[in-house]
């Protein structure tokens, strides 16, 4: 058996050291990061990651694919599907700016409070998401959709929320996400914060770092609200007064809360045992959906 080499292909100018460790641990021999990658390049990367270890060694050749720019890293991933042919097909690990496992673990912890916490399972819920166009929400928004929850997709730009919710519809061959306008700061709310959040058992914040979507005045107001989660963890958090590390804890009388912390730790072992699997698998795409089982098992739901 040769080495595991796993090629980073990366759209920023330095592959995530981040990305770059956990890929080690996940049981690499070598990491080869490919940064600043442009369209142009992946197609001729790809080939020659494909051809020198034969269609028996190629089993030990993974690719990973990273970086901030994630429209541009699904667009890599499509090159490098097209790229391949039997018996010449490398296993992918993809997960852009960590949003595939941050989704997955978000929704799995949230599963998880929504049954121990009301009894109830996801496709007796309603949730919504603020900020929710972006790479976490839209993909928190599908696997809640998935799972049977209704969902509330709000974002500043209506035309945002109206794209993802227009896919995840789609995708699930069901009318159950719905677009909202939720203003970009708490200053600007007139209300439409309240309104998007209103018949909704869980809200959670997918905002970028230090962006409070959620003041306590308005989370007080709202009658049905049991659970909110957050990913930030650049204070001010983007539901206020909500710890970092809370697993589930009593935010407020009757709502339980999951801090960025603890979503965290399951974002972490997730894309751990996310890029083992693809390191040790012959093909295949492990993204966002298989992160989500994953993070399902490592909570116990």
């Amino acid at each position: 058996m040769g080495k595991k080499v796993v090629f980073f292909l990366s759209t920023d100018k330095y592959p995530s050291p981040f990305d770059v460790l956990v890929i080690y641990d996940a049981g690499a021999d070598a990491v080869v990061p490919c940064g600043g990658l442009e369209l142009d390049d992946v197609r001729d990367l790809v080939l020659d990651a494909m051809f020198p270890r034969g269609p028996k060694g190629i089993v030990d050749t993974t690719i990973f694919i990273g970086g901030k720019d994630v429209d541009k890293c699904e667009k890599v991933l499509d090159i490098a599907k097209r790229a391949m042919f039997p018996p010449f097909e490398i296993a992918i690990a993809f997960d852009p700016a960590g949003a595939c496992t941050t989704s997955a673990a978000m929704v799995a912890k949230v599963a998880k409070a929504v049954k121990e916490k009301l009894d109830k399972s996801l496709s007796d819920i309603t949730v919504t998401i603020l900020a929710g166009s972006g790479a976490v929400g839209s993909r928190a928004a599908l696997l809640f959709a998935k799972d049977g929850a209704r969902v509330v997709v709000g974002a500043s730009r209506v035309e945002a929320a109206q794209k993802v919710a227009k896919e995840v519809n789609e995708k699930i061959g069901e009318e159950r996400v719905r677009p909202a306008f939720v203003p970009r700061s708490i200053s600007e709310d007139k209300g439409e914060t309240y309104e998007a959040c209103k018949d909704s058992d869980v809200v959670v914040s997918t905002a970028a770092p230090g962006v409070i979507k959620l003041p306590l005045e308005i989370l007080k107001k709202l009658d049905k609200c049991r659970v909110v989660a957050d990913v930030n963890a650049v204070p001010p958090l983007g539901i206020e007064g909500l710890k970092m590390d809370s697993d589930s804890e009593e935010l407020i009388p009757g709502v339980y809360g999951i801090g960025p912390l603890s979503i965290g730790n399951v974002k972490l072992q997730a894309e751990l045992k996310l890029i083992e699997k693809a390191i040790n698998s012959k093909k295949g795409v492990f993204g966002h959906e298989e992160a989500y089982d994953l993070a399902k098992e490592l909570v116990g739901v």
